[in-house]
């Protein structure tokens, strides 16, 4: 074992050390302070670590807007080291290459980019790669399962073994800095008027070096202060049907999307997005690609049963078996954004929570049957939601996915599923609408129509005096939503009351 590998042991006993602090703070500047000290180590670990605290910045951890420093802010190598690789990397002199370098740099898990002008005048970003990084990628591998001390240990519930080649892979790819050219290269070939592409200076580029046009643009927090809600609006949506094309249509998605990575234009009524670092993408196999279509169209339509369409996604049938029926309604749930003809409340969605809600200690068997190759989706998934809930708007989902089903459909129609011995059976249909009806001596007083999760605020729907008038009845409000997202919004009562003349009636339809 070298000494590099023994000084990164170390500093992940560190890392576990400050993790084991922030757990037992007893206040909240105690936490603060050791939270801090966490972040600052997984940068100077870079790597992993830092990746991880990049996730962490965009995702509902409690503690996303400390890591948020993870996004940019490293430790960067000092221009003194960086020289030596770019002469290297061009056999000649940097002078040569370059009127201006930029000896302050932005600084990120497994690289560093610096700006810069070259000779004949064109401004670009030179993405270096630390050395020594593929070693210290190896170690971290070794000690996956530390890496979850911030937010709880992945020993459980994961197959760490399949993470590893998974993420090995993925790594393989991002250190390889022609591919990522490639990638970069294909995003641009696509002329997608939504989003922007900077060109690679092939010349300049090899395996560790990577010198790309640079563009500038707003980054998320100009665009959460600065923009119009028109705007924004336009944004969300554009992102969402971007999402949904990429994955189904292109079969290639970024799967980075923190905001280190990106920034937003707005010129002329049009809104795009700047895409930096093409290192992490996701490309679905067909079959995985059109299973997927396939369990959300049988989740919008109950055509079919759920069940192989998990199997055929790579869930581990002897782990899924044991919640199979539950599988229709989760899938309802974990598909939502897609059921609605409607625009979509992202921040009304309240997945995690309903997830417990429906699958309660069963989550952990979920997590056992999940294939590793799906985490890069759910890093897409994730940076989407982490935007359109800043944005603080509806978007249409629905319409975009139908558009991709149409083009597929003779291929998904044909995909070949697995053979089972068990069945989830087949989805029920979802509510179209929450009603509220109000009567007395049988005429009609009131009645209210609602999309089916205006229930999970049917608290505020109800004035004070009626909500009164159902607690005398010994009615429970919030358990009678409960058992309404437990079963899934599917049809039927959730309750109805007499009061001498008077009648309310509430019910999913």
């Amino acid at each position: 074992m070298g000494i590099a590998t023994l000084r990164r042991f170390g500093a992940y006993a560190g890392m576990a050390g400050d993790a084991f602090r922030l757990r037992t703070a007893n206040s909240e500047e105690a936490a603060r302070m050791a939270r801090q000290r966490l972040v600052d180590r997984m940068g100077a670990m870079r790597g992993l670590p830092q990746k991880l605290g990049q996730m962490l910045s965009f995702s509902n951890h409690a503690a996303a807007d400390d890591f948020a420093a993870l996004q940019q802010q490293a430790e960067p190598l000092p221009i003194e080291q960086v020289l030596p690789i770019l002469e290297s990397a061009w056999r000649r002199p940097s002078g040569e290459i370059l009127q201006h370098l930029d000896e302050n740099a932005l600084a990120a898990s497994l690289g560093q980019v610096h700006f810069a002008r070259l000779q004949d005048g064109r401004q670009v970003a030179i993405k270096v790669q630390y050395p020594g990084i593929r070693e210290a990628i190896a170690t971290d591998l070794k000690m996956l399962g530390w890496l979850s001390a911030p937010v709880g240990n992945l020993r459980r519930g994961f197959d760490l073994q399949g993470y590893r080649e998974t993420m090995l892979q993925d790594l393989e790819r991002e250190l390889d800095y022609r591919a990522e050219a490639r990638n970069q290269a294909t995003f641009r070939s696509w002329a997608d008027p939504f989003v922007v592409t900077p060109g690679v200076v092939e010349e300049l580029s090899n395996d560790h070096v990577l010198v790309s046009e640079w563009r500038t643009g707003d980054d998320w927090q100009t665009v959460v202060a600065d923009w119009t809600a028109t705007e924004k609006e336009q944004l969300a949506q554009k992102l969402t049907h971007w999402f949904v094309s990429t994955l189904f249509e292109r079969g290639l998605m970024h799967a980075d999307l923190h905001p280190g990575n990106v920034r937003f234009l707005r010129a002329e009524g049009r809104v795009r997005i700047l895409l930096y670092d093409f290192g992490c993408v996701y490309r679905p196999s067909e079959t995985e690609r059109f299973g997927l279509m396939r369990l959300i169209r049988a989740t919008i339509y109950g055509n079919e049963s759920v069940w192989p369409l998990f199997l055929q996604l790579g869930f581990d049938e002897e782990h899924l078996e044991p919640i199979s029926g539950k599988l229709p309604e989760l899938a309802k749930l974990l598909f939502e954004p897609f059921l609605q003809h409607d625009a979509f409340d992202s921040n009304r969605w309240r997945l995690s929570e309903r997830m417990h809600v429906l699958l309660g200690d069963d989550r952990w068997n979920l997590r056992l049957a999940g294939p590793p190759a799906l985490v890069f989706l759910l890093r897409s998934f994730h940076g989407l939601l982490y935007y359109l809930r800043g944005l603080d708007t509806k978007t249409q989902w629905r319409r975009s996915f139908e558009a991709c089903l149409n083009t597929s459909k003779t291929a998904i129609n044909n995909l070949q599923l697995p053979n089972s011995g068990s069945d989830a059976g087949s989805p029920s249909p979802p509510a179209s609408h929450l009603k509220i009806r109000v009567t007395e001596n049988g005429n009609l007083k009131v009645q209210l129509t609602c999309v089916p999760h205006a229930i999970d605020d049917l608290d505020t729907l109800l004035d004070h005096d009626l909500k009164a008038r159902i607690a005398s009845q010994n009615i429970d409000l919030d358990a009678k939503v409960l058992a309404v997202r437990q079963r899934g919004y599917t049809p039927g009562p959730v309750f109805q009351m007499s009061e001498g003349a008077k009648k309310i009636r509430v019910w999913m339809e």
